[in-house]
């Protein structure tokens, strides 16, 4: 799926006006205060007190800008940033949104269609500044980057975090781990690149602390979140994110160049139709190329996969007491977890040599059994590692066939295909229709 896409919109030329820098480099930049005067609010470096006239402060101003702004679309908010226009960067309008966030609440799984995400980004800046939508060229707007996104399903959250605790310490070619990866449930690889950037994660503990945050900022009375908290509540959604190891790689200008994306965003719609017409997909390939790396490092790697959660959850269930104070006990559930683990860790011979009482070894023992291990499971943990050792890439294989729910309809893209037919100008007199 595409998880995130920065487009950029530049300005029609009779909004720019140009200064000169050093000799015959010149520079095209927005007129600023055009913007402000059609709605967009601006910000202002310096102010300058100048005294008061009946009692109201005067104040002069100067170097506005335009700082990132968050703008409302159907359901979370539009990164939304004027640049003014620089030897490096012409005047524009940047945009950069999750298109899956923004069309459907959430982003656990989503579409990959860029003409889907982009023209929806594009109406909702017309929708919130109709008027400065007008200073726009729109047709030449740019692609920027795109974030590819990919998710592997694992048995327990025990194996998410062991995986990626894995990957930590991989490297391959000019992939490399970054330096800072002290997240649990988070490991980036080649942070910062001029290229693509690589992440592994969590994708269950980073929708719970979304779902935290928005419930946290509706209950304090911002009531713009609730219709996403609504769809975040959704328990099967909930579910399909549980124990999801997401691969999400950000393909930036020169990456996308080297699959001969467009640079213009229209004629990149059209790239995909016709690089996918033959059944392929351009999302899954600029993803294959970004983590080809990372999956050639780990042939042949091997990990030891523990259900660490599953088996004390158990023990919880079946050795549960109440204390005389009324308050649930799990003394006896956690000492024979720590039983077990020691046993995965040192084998199960090696453990009965260490309890000096048969006796106590086989009370602890009868724990385990009466939660469900049988005796012969138990006697054939050797430890020191030999114990569910498989390969790291079957446990973290990902089926691209299964990515989404079944019955999954991806949401209906507006009415907004005047760029089809070559009429850009429509595109600035766009109104708010959708298929019913």
């Amino acid at each position: 799926m595409i998880d995130m896409i920065k487009i950029s919109l530049p300005f029609k030329t009779e909004f720019l006006l140009e200064t000169s820098l050093k000799g015959d480099v010149s520079v095209a930049y927005v007129d600023i205060e055009e913007c402000s005067r059609r709605g967009v609010s601006l910000e202002a470096k310096t102010v300058f007190f100048t005294g008061s006239v009946d009692g109201e402060s005067k104040h002069e101003v100067s170097d506005l800008r335009h700082p990132y702004q968050s703008l409302p679309t159907s359901f979370t908010g539009m990164a939304f940033k004027i640049f003014q226009g620089t030897p490096l960067r012409p005047a524009c309008v940047e945009l950069k949104a999750s298109p899956a966030k923004i069309l459907q609440g959430h982003n656990v799984y989503g579409s990959c269609s860029l003409e889907l995400g982009s023209l929806e980004m594009i109406q909702a800046l017309y929708h919130s500044l109709p008027d400065f939508f007008e200073m726009l060229d729109v047709a030449n707007t740019t692609l920027d980057s795109i974030d590819c996104t990919f998710s592997a399903r694992v048995r327990s959250h025990d194996h998410v975090v062991q995986v990626i605790q894995q990957l930590k310490n991989v490297s391959n070619k000019q992939m490399r781990s970054s330096v800072r990866n002290e997240h649990e449930t988070t490991c980036y690889f080649s942070r910062g690149s001029r290229h693509v950037d690589r992440k592994v994660y969590s994708k269950g503990d980073e929708f719970k602390r979304q779902l935290r945050d928005l419930q946290s900022k509706s209950l304090k009375g911002d009531k713009t979140y609730q219709r996403v908290v609504d769809v975040m509540s959704d328990p099967k959604l909930q579910n399909f994110a549980r124990n999801l190891i997401r691969f999400e790689a950000s393909a930036k200008r020169r990456y996308l160049d080297s699959f001969n994306v467009p640079i213009n965003l229209f004629k990149a719609i059209e790239f995909q139709k016709d690089y996918e017409s033959q059944g392929n997909c351009l999302i899954v390939d600029i993803w294959k190329k970004a983590f080809n790396p990372l999956l050639e490092a780990l042939e042949g790697q091997k990990m030891n996969i523990f259900n660490d959660a599953e088996v004390h959850n158990a023990l919880k269930a079946t050795h549960a007491s109440i204390t005389p104070k009324g308050n649930v006990s799990y003394a006896k559930a956690d000492r024979a977890f720590r039983l077990y683990r020691s046993m995965v860790s040192d084998g199960f011979d090696a453990v009965k040599s260490t309890f000096s009482s048969r006796a106590t070894f086989y009370r602890q023992l009868t724990l385990l059994l009466e939660a469900g291990f049988s005796k012969a499971q138990l006697q054939n943990l050797k430890g020191h590692g030999n114990d569910n050792v498989v390969p790291l890439l079957q446990v973290i294989e990902i089926d691209f066939q299964n990515q989404r729910p079944q019955g999954y309809v991806e949401p209906v893209p507006p009415i907004f295909n005047a760029y089809a037919t070559g009429d850009f100008d429509a595109l600035n007199n766009v109104v708010n229709l959708k298929v019913a």
